[in-house]
C-alpha cells in the first residue's frame, strides 16, 4: 500500500513482464543479441522501457507536480536492472539512462534530505528537496545498471549507451540556448511573454521558499513576530 511505503511500481504486473515467456521444461535462454531484442518486444517490455522513458522526460519539465510517477518509474526501472538478465538489460539501457541521466542532475551539493521511508514522508518534502529525492532514485538507477552489466563483464555497453544519452543531452540543450538567445531576434513579442512568465516563476519560487522557511522555522505560516529593537535613548 501507498501508505505503507514508496512501492516498486507495477507490482506483480510488472514482475510478470520482465518474466521470460514460458513454454514449458524445454524453453531455452535466448543467447544472440537478436533473439534476446525479439523476446523483449514479445513481451512488451522493450515497449514499455520506451513508453515509461518518452513520459518521464516530459514529467522532469515540471517534475514536483509529477513527483508519484517520476518516483514510480525511476523505481520500476531500477526494478528492471534487479530482474532481467544483462543480455537483455543491454537493449533498454538507452531509454532507462536518458530520463535517469537527466534526473540525476538534480543532486547536487550537500544533501538536505531527511530520512524517507514513506510515500507519504516523500508527499511532506519541500518542493526542493522532493526533486533533490528524484535525483537520488535516478542516481540509484543508474547505479544499479552499471552494477549489473559490469558483473556481467558488459561494462563496455553501458559506458557506450550512457555517452550516446549524454551526447544527446548537451546537442538538445545547446539547440535549446541558441533558439532561446534568438528569438528576441525572430519573434520579438513571443520573447517578451516568455520573459514575463520566467520572472513571474521566479517571483512565485521566492514566495515558495520564504514559506518553506517559515514552516521549517516556525512551524506555521502566523508564527512569525516582528522584531522589536531597543531604543538607545
Amino acid at each position: 500500500e501507498a501508505s505503507e511505503g514508496v512501492p516498486a511500481p507495477g507490482g506483480r504486473g510488472a514482475a510478470a513482464v520482465c518474466q521470460a515467456p514460458a513454454t514449458g521444461s524445454d524453453f531455452v535462454p535466448p543467447s544472440s543479441s537478436e533473439e534476446c531484442l525479439e523476446l523483449l518486444r514479445r513481451s512488451r517490455v522493450h515497449w514499455f522501457a520506451v513508453r515509461l522513458s518518452f513520459q518521464a522526460r516530459s514529467f522532469l519539465a515540471r517534475p514536483t507536480q509529477h513527483l508519484i510517477r517520476l518516483v514510480s518509474i525511476f523505481r520500476f526501472f531500477t526494478g528492471l536492472a534487479d530482474m532481467l538478465p544483462a543480455k537483455l538489460l543491454v537493449h533498454v539501457l538507452e531509454p532507462v539512462l536518458s530520463p535517469a541521466h537527466r534526473a540525476s542532475a538534480f543532486v547536487w551539493g550537500v544533501s538536505r534530505l531527511p530520512d524517507v521511508t514513506s510515500l507519504e514522508e516523500v508527499l511532506n518534502l519541500t518542493n526542493g528537496q522532493q526533486t533533490e529525492f528524484l535525483g537520488t532514485l535516478a542516481q540509484a538507477c543508474m547505479d544499479a545498471l552499471s552494477a549489473k552489466m559490469q558483473e556481467a563483464g558488459m561494462g563496455a555497453e553501458f559506458t557506450k549507451a550512457l555517452n550516446k544519452v549524454r551526447k544527446a543531452v548537451e546537442k538538445q540543450r545547446f539547440k535549446r540556448a541558441q533558439e532561446r538567445r534568438l528569438k528576441p531576434i525572430r519573434d520579438p513579442q513571443g520573447a517578451a511573454v516568455m520573459k514575463k512568465a520566467k520572472n513571474r516563476r521566479k517571483q512565485e519560487s521566492k514566495k515558495r521558499k520564504v514559506q518553506e522557511t517559515i514552516l521549517k522555522t516556525k512551524g506555521a505560516k502566523g508564527g512569525l513576530r516582528a522584531k522589536t529593537h531597543r531604543s538607545l535613548v
